[in-house]
């Protein structure tokens, strides 16, 4: 558990985003959203605050159609996730709208500015475990060759070249499908920075806290102690703001997406 000014300052700019219907808006107005309240619920979790509020609840289980369905599977993951961390599930049967989004996402067709082409599939992977749902031999295999299928010579995974972010999720898919993919660690090291800790893609700068909080969660999975630890520290440190919340990197806008990723591995740190 993080503790000290740097925790305490989290945590009133975490609870000054709660709205006053439940749900979090990093922005301060009245327009809550799901990915805005998993990341400030899971945030305040790993601050040792057990956050529970029925307000919060009862909007997250609004975010749900009454055949089970989400509008995406964004949607659902922020949403059912959340309402976990607070010991509730979801108001209607999920199962079959999550089977239907078990699948391998074109990487062609991807939304503007999406960072990995993985993230999709990990999503509704991670639901799957969590509520329950099997998974055939068949679709799995079916899911582990298409990762596979954008690995690279560096042994790092990517849709054009290997990115940190990219072979981070990747290594958490097949994790989840019983596949080890331990070579990739060779490419955690290539991404490292003197500088900054860790970069997306080596040789490359600036880096940013989701690159940061990448390199750290693949070093815990593969027991690797970073060789630029207190880079990483001082670069986490630099995008706390003055109102407590963390911005992409120093002296950027911060909200709770880069908060999270700031405590998070604030967190990995103190583990690894």
């Amino acid at each position: 558990m993080i503790t000290g000014e740097i925790a305490e300052k989290a945590k009133i700019y975490i609870i000054e985003r709660l709205c006053k219907d439940g749900g979090f808006c990093f922005y301060r107005l009245e327009e809550p959203n799901a990915s805005d309240t998993y990341f400030a619920v899971l945030t305040l979790r790993h601050l040792g605050i057990d956050f529970r509020d029925n307000r919060t609840i009862a909007f997250l289980k609004n975010m749900q159609r009454m055949d089970g369905s989400y509008s995406s599977i964004y949607s659902a993951y922020y949403s059912i996730m959340a309402l976990k961390l607070m010991g509730e599930k979801p108001e209607h049967d999920c199962k079959n709208f999550l089977r239907r989004n078990l699948r391998v996402y074109d990487p062609n067709n991807m939304p503007a500015g999406l960072q990995s082409i993985f993230r999709q599939t990990l999503y509704a992977l991670e639901l799957c475990r969590e509520m329950g749902i099997s998974i055939d031999k068949r679709k799995k295999e079916k899911i582990a060759d298409f990762v596979f299928s954008f690995k690279k010579p560096d042994h790092g995974f990517g849709k054009e070249k290997s990115t940190l972010i990219e072979t981070f999720h990747a290594v958490s898919i097949l994790e989840h499908l019983d596949y080890s993919c331990n070579d990739s660690l060779e490419f955690l090291k290539n991404c490292e920075n003197r500088i900054f800790g860790f970069v997306n893609i080596p040789g490359t700068y600036p880096s940013f806290l989701e690159y940061i909080y990448a390199g750290l969660e693949l070093s815990d999975r593969f027991l690797y102690l970073p060789r630029y630890m207190n880079a990483v520290k001082d670069f986490i440190v630099m995008c706390q703001n003055k109102n407590g919340g963390f911005s992409r990197s120093p002296g950027g806008l911060a909200n709770l997406e880069y908060t999270c990723y700031a405590v998070k591995s604030l967190h990995l740190i103190e583990k690894i």
